[in-house]
This record gives structure tokens, sequence and C-alpha cells, in this order.
């Protein structure tokens, strides 16, 4: 009987006409994959190859980069968001991806810190500082997330420096500029313009709106397709119901603001804007209107915030500037716990009748007298 012959790693596969191997790795997980060899002995001596970079990866707990080309890993990613973002945003991130691609190398592994920092370097010549971060933000988790798959040993983009981002813009309109912008409106701007000021909902969210999605008995507007992701409850004010009214009522599944085109609205009202010499305005102008005017009329910037649908309250603290009583409301809610404490308190009538300039020259004159 013939000796069975010893099994070494090694094997043809007539079906994929090439040779593979058969190895456990550094994590004691079998891999299988194929070589490039002509011969036997051409893929025995790779499989030894890779068989030392898997125990050296196994000593000292380092698993080697793979051989994954950033298009491929691109590709991954993108399979990876796809159902997880919005289609909007998927767009803009196949749209980011590729660029992103024209200035990285071939090789994922070969993407570098130094990599990383001449890309920020060469976009921010170019562009906005507003879309670099964005685009570094895609490609810091992409990067990761390639950590995670075990394409990558570490994300050279973590911790990256980028540029200052100009702080966040407030211009809003003042009553009399809406008034007029509306009037100076195409007829079907008309209602998207006055509801966008009424409720402060992004573009996006508004023109996903169906008529399912708005409550009119509870006054509540269910906006499913939101910046973040997650189903926001917006109660609406009497002049929003207004602005509903006025449209042609359709089916529960038909879109509310039916026949609005995103593009086309961003445009038209741009030249709307500046055609009345209302410079630095846009749709998003509307949106911090509503915030703004919310915060005039005394509404506190956590209520704002919950309304706009802000993720953190950093970003509703830009708003804080508008209210002139905000910070002095604050502060003065001590003097009902203060009451009745400083009877006793030598100069204590100064904190009433003197100013502070008053009680500096007395604090002072004292002091020289003694």
């Amino acid at each position: 009987m013939p000796k069975a012959k010893a099994r070494d790693g090694v094997y043809y596969r007539a079906d994929r006409r090439g040779w593979w191997v058969s190895y456990i790795d550094a994590t004691g997980e079998r891999v299988r994959q194929k070589v490039v060899a002509h011969t036997r002995q051409q893929a025995i001596d790779a499989l030894s190859l890779i068989k030392a970079k898997e125990e050296t990866a196994r000593v000292l707990g380092i698993r080697p980069a793979s051989e994954i080309t950033t298009e491929v890993l691109f590709e991954r990613y993108k399979r990876h968001q796809k159902a997880r973002i919005r289609p909007t945003t998927f767009e803009r991130l196949d749209s980011i991806l590729s660029t992103l691609k024209t200035h990285l190398p071939q090789k994922a592994k070969t993407i570098t810190r130094r990599t990383v920092a001449e890309l920020i370097e060469t976009r921010s010549e170019t562009v906005k500082a507003g879309t670099v971060a964005k685009e570094m933000s895609v490609l810091k988790h992409c990067l990761k997330l390639a950590v995670e798959w075990g394409e990558l040993n570490q994300n050279p983009a973590a911790g990256a420096r980028l540029p200052k981002l100009p702080p966040g813009r407030t211009r809003y309109l003042t009553p009399g500029e809406l008034k007029a912008a509306l009037e100076s409106a195409p007829e079907w701007m008309r209602a998207p313009m006055a509801f966008a000021a009424c409720t402060g909902v992004r573009r996006g969210e508004m023109l996903a709106l169906r008529w399912m999605d708005v409550d009119v008995a509870n006054r509540r507007l269910y906006l499913r397709e939101t910046k973040n992701g997650a189903l926001r409850i917006l109660p609406l004010s009497a002049a929003a119901l207004q602005v509903l009214g006025s449209l042609p009522q359709g089916m529960a599944s038909e879109a509310v603001f039916a026949g609005v085109d995103a593009a086309q609205l961003s445009v038209y009202i741009k030249r709307v804007f500046k055609r009345l010499g209302i410079l630095d305005a846009s749709f998003h102008t509307l949106r911090h209107t509503a915030a703004s005017w919310l915060v005039q009329q005394g509404v506190d910037l956590y209520a704002v915030g919950q309304i706009l649908g802000h993720k953190t309250p950093r970003m509703t603290q830009r708003y804080a500037h508008l209210s002139p009583d905000y910070m002095a409301g604050a502060v003065g809610r001590l003097d009902g716990i203060m009451c009745g404490m400083l009877g006793n308190v030598p100069g204590s009538q100064l904190v009433t009748t003197a100013s502070p300039e008053a009680v500096i020259a007395s604090s002072m004159a004292s002091k020289l007298l003694i």
C-alpha cells in the first residue's frame, strides 16, 4: 500500500487555476489564500514566508497589514455605509472618497501620518476648511474600520491636525427682510420659505416630509429624514399650520412640498436675496432666523436646540449672544438666595447703593487710612 503523502499546506485548484496555501495566522484562525506561484516549490516558498510573518506577528502581538488597495478599501467602506446613512449623504460620501483616492497612495498600508498631513495641506490650498474637515472625518472613519477589519495595524489619520474652522454662521433675517423676500419670491417658493422660517427645519428634512408625517390634530410634525438619523417630533406653531393649510392636500405617502427640487430651491432663493440686497443669505439662513427669533423671544437655549435637532449643546451656543437678558437673568437668580445674608456684613450697603467703581475707590481709601 503506497504511503500517504504528507500534507504541507500547499495545493493546486483547477477551478481557479492556481496554487493555494493553508495556514494558521497570528490570531489562531485558519486562512486559505491564493499565492503567486507557477510550481509547487514556489508555492511552498511563499507559504514559508507567510508563516514567518505570522509567527513574528504572534510573538510581537502585531498583525501585518494586508495588501488591500485604497480603492478596494473605499469600495468596502461604501458597502458598509450604504445601509447606515441617508441616500443624499451616501452621494456626498461617494464624491468625497473619489477625491481622497486621487490624493492617496495605491496601497492602503502605505498611508502614513505624513501622507495625511500632506493631504490636509494640499486640500487647504484649494478648498475651505470645512470641506477639509468633512473629508478628514470620512478618512478617519474609513481607516478606523480598516483596523477593525484587520486590514491595517493603526489609523494614520487619528489625531491629524485640521485647519482652524471659522465660527459658525448665524446670519439671520429681520422681520422686514423676510417679509420682503416672501413678497419678491415666486409663488412656488413662498410656502417652503415661510415653513422653514416658522419651524427651523433643514431643507432635506422639509422636502422629505410626507402627509402621513403631519399630525394637524395634535399640532405635531414627525421628521424622519433627519441629519442625525433619529426621529424628531416637532410641535407646530399656528403660522406653520397656516402654511400647511395653504398647500394642496395629497395622499398619505405623497410629499408635502410636492414638485419642489432641492437644488433649484437653493439657487432661486439666493437670487431673491441678492436682488433685495440681502447679503450672505441662503435657504439655511431661514433656519438661523427661526432659531434667532426664538432666543430673542426668551426661549431657553436647551429648548431651541431640541427644536432644531442639535446633537450637542455646543451647536446651539452660537445663539446665546442674541438674548440680551440671557446672562443677566441667569446671575440675577442668585439674588433670591443671597437676600438677607448680607445684613451683618460690613459695607454690605455698598452692594445696592454704590457702583463698582465707588466700591473699589472706597476700599482703596480705607486701606490708606489704616
